[in-house]
């Protein structure tokens, strides 16, 4: 039986956020036989010292770390992680185990991740079928390559997962986080500075996720943020879990992120009866991605109303000056919703550029563009460490918000909108 170590090593404090997708991990390892400890760093005052002390009394035959973010994704008050984590893997390595690497992070730049901290192997997308599958071929000595594709596999959706044993929630939600959990992995938008853009679409079974939600609220957990890219991804199954959570009669309150597309008014009217309170929009001032992502001005003006009529707070996070945007899109945008009054605009206009999307082959071949950027492209460059870009300053978007109270530029100050 492998001994497996699952290493948590996000210490983001603006929420601090539960690593749901190690404990999701952990239930099919152990599933399969596998015994496996999970290791949170995210409060400990001495992560590198914590590390060792649990390598010098446990053996491990591999290790797995978990990386959510690169960076904060922000041009204000940016932090790059790698850097920290790079200690952590050789750390590890100095004892002889074997690190893989996977979460949202690595999955952006996932062969440039593994050169940069030296790890051995990585999971692209979802980790729990990959994992296991890794597993099997690594003690076979059989294996192919060193990154596997987490999406080739269907996750076993049979399972239920019994959390919150492994990770002190209580820190976490005394910090201002909050449980996370999800209802699919992936995401059917076509955003082209987006990571997660056109990743396949894993469905839950809505049963396990309501008795997931069961245990945790039996354990005394009652406020929930879903961590899917976009909830409506699939209008039909939307509808179908919010009319179980409804049925279920549980008492909990939760937030959510949606798309503009698809929805209907029945999707609102059942978000209010299963106790969602916030809804999170993710908006482009670009009309060319409205085209692209099957919405319009009236749509959003829709859901601006049926947020308002089922009583659900609307926050929206508007990018704004993507390259070619013209100045009169984001106007004609900022107008819109001095108008509409949704409840919050976080207004987004550095873009953080990741290799492998459309954003950075625009950069990279075109040097109108890259005057425009926060630093020097590199020979070659990979976009790993962080770099932005962006058309327009913070001076032009004060003046068109204008002291606007439901405006705010995004990253100014740290948390996220499920905090406001």
């Amino acid at each position: 039986m492998l001994n497996i170590l699952l290493i948590n090593p996000n210490d983001m404090k603006h929420p601090p956020v539960i690593p749901i997708g190690l404990e999701y991990l952990k239930t099919y390892l152990m599933k399969d036989g596998y015994s496996v400890k999970i290791l949170d760093l995210c409060f400990e005052t001495r992560p590198l010292k914590k590390l060792q002390n649990i390598l010098q009394e446990n053996t491990y035959d591999i290790a797995g770390i978990t990386i959510r973010n690169i960076d904060l994704s922000s041009y204000y008050r940016n932090k790059f992680y790698l850097p920290r984590i790079k200690k952590i893997v050789e750390i590890i390595k100095n004892y002889g185990i074997p690190v893989i690497l996977g979460g949202a992070g690595f999955t952006a730049m996932p062969e440039e991740i593994l050169s940069y901290l030296r790890a051995d192997y990585g999971i692209v997308g979802p980790g729990e079928k990959a994992f296991t599958d890794f597993l099997d071929k690594w003690k076979k000595n059989k294996l192919e390559k060193n990154i596997l594709n987490g999406w080739q596999f269907n996750p076993d959706y049979d399972l239920i997962h019994y959390r919150g044993k492994d990770v002190d929630y209580k820190k976490y939600i005394s910090d201002g986080g909050i449980v996370g959990f999800e209802t699919h992995k992936g995401c059917s938008g076509l955003c082209p500075y987006c990571i997660e853009a056109k990743n396949p679409l894993h469905f839950k079974k809505i049963p396990n996720i309501i008795e997931e939600l069961k245990f945790l609220i039996t354990n005394g957990f009652d406020h929930f943020h879903l961590c899917d890219s976009e909830f409506n991804d699939d209008l039909a199954y939307s509808i179908k879990f919010c009319e179980k959570l409804i049925e279920a009669r549980l008492k909990l309150k939760w937030t959510l992120y949606m798309k503009p597309s698809p929805y209907n008014e029945h999707l609102f009217r059942l978000l209010h009866d299963s106790n969602a309170y916030l809804i999170t929009l993710s908006v482009d001032s670009y009309e060319k991605f409205h085209k692209l992502n099957n919405y319009s001005y009236q749509d959003l003006e829709n859901i601006i109303n049926y947020c308002k009529k089922y009583n659900i707070q609307l926050d929206i996070d508007l990018l704004c000056g993507y390259p070619g945007e013209p100045k009169e899109s984001i106007i004609k945008m900022i107008k819109f919703f001095k108008e509409t009054r949704p409840n919050n605009v976080g207004i987004t206009f550095y873009y953080r550029i990741y290799n492998h999307t459309q954003l950075a082959n625009i950069i990279k071949n075109n040097f109108k563009f890259q005057k425009r950027l926060t630093r020097k492209l590199q020979d070659p460059e990979d976009f790993l460490e962080p770099i932005f870009y962006s058309n327009y300053d913070i001076k032009f978007f004060k003046k068109l918000i204008d002291k606007d109270k439901i405006f705010r530029i995004s990253g100014l100050k740290p948390g996220v909108n499920y905090q406001l």
